[in-house]
């Protein structure tokens, strides 16, 4: 085994070898490189012993390359053209040119509140990527965003395991709807009426079905009937039709509220809110694209609460 064998080059010998190759004195090398020419004399004369090769004689008044410093020059350039371009643009990310698929977990209430808000400053931030809405099941999230198959969970998800970070966005209020000409009901409830009139229920409010059968347990025993819909997107439209009422989101009663004519009625006790997440792996805090994303995230929803 040679000298050359046990150990390979440092990246400031081959930034050397390249340096003097091409300025052809060890004062204008040394420059170039920001080093002091004792600091590059001695770079150079640790590289004679290493290579066992004089590497650069004067010829003149310039340092002349051997044979084998000429055989260095190519791979050397290579090797610190991959450490200048690939290996530090792996750390360079710039919105403006990315075209990247950005993968945002949201359930329903998100697809149709959170996402139309990021479109614009996403557009106008990152004109050429992509932001891809996408669901995923609350026992599989912590696996997406480990593997990077998700870049961000945004939402209502209390309990996350798993090695996550965590940022809280804003507080999602709810409000009880009615169809603007319903024959008994008026701006305000009792507890009472609230429990014997039916409902319209869905699976993406969970947390509040729970709150709101607790607050009318014994209220009026067996008065109430439910329609359950899986998307929460009609619960105004099947409230306007009907002499049904329902609990939602304050920002999707504000969306389809002008088309539908559905009002909001007011309740002896506040709907509690919940606090709205965006969450990611802390394998991927430090990359850049997915801290772009949950910036944007975070600036354009607090300023939308």
């Amino acid at each position: 085994m040679n000298k050359f064998d046990m150990q390979l080059p440092q990246t400031s010998d081959l930034q050397a070898i390249v340096a003097l190759h091409r300025d052809g004195t060890v004062s204008q090398a040394a420059r170039q490189l920001g080093v002091s020419q004792s600091a590059l004399s001695y770079t150079l004369d640790r590289m004679r012993k290493h290579f066992d090769d004089p590497l650069f004689v004067r010829v003149g008044n310039r340092m002349m390359a051997t044979p084998f410093a000429l055989q260095l020059q190519d791979p050397a350039g290579r090797v610190l053209r991959i450490l200048q371009t690939e290996i530090a643009d792996a750390k360079r990310f710039d919105p403006s040119t990315t075209t990247r698929d950005f993968r945002l977990a949201v359930n329903e209430i998100g697809a149709i509140t959170m996402v139309p808000k990021l479109m614009r400053p996403f557009a106008a931030q990152a004109p050429h990527a992509r932001l891809s809405p996408v669901q995923v099941a609350k026992e599989d999230m912590v696996a997406a965003l480990e593997s990077g198959e998700v870049d961000i969970v945004a939402g209502y998800v209390p309990d996350m395991a798993g090695d996550l970070l965590q940022q809280r966005l804003f507080s999602r209020s709810y409000v009880c709807i009615a169809r603007g000409d319903h024959p008994e009901i008026g701006s305000a409830m009792t507890l009472e009426e609230l429990a014997r009139h039916p409902q319209v229920q869905t699976k993406s409010t969970p947390t509040t079905i729970s709150w709101l059968e607790t607050q009318l347990r014994g209220k009026a025993p067996g008065a109430s009937k439910h329609v359950l819909s899986q998307h929460i997107a009609a619960v105004p439209f099947i409230v306007a039709a009907s002499d049904f009422i329902a609990i939602i989101p304050q920002e999707v009663y504000e969306l389809f509220r002008p088309i539908t004519g559905v009002k909001a009625v007011n309740l002896p006790l506040q709907i509690p809110p919940v606090a709205i997440h965006q969450y990611w792996h802390s394998r991927l805090a430090a990359d850049p694209a997915v801290r772009f994303l949950r910036e944007l995230i975070c600036q354009t929803m607090q300023e939308g609460a």
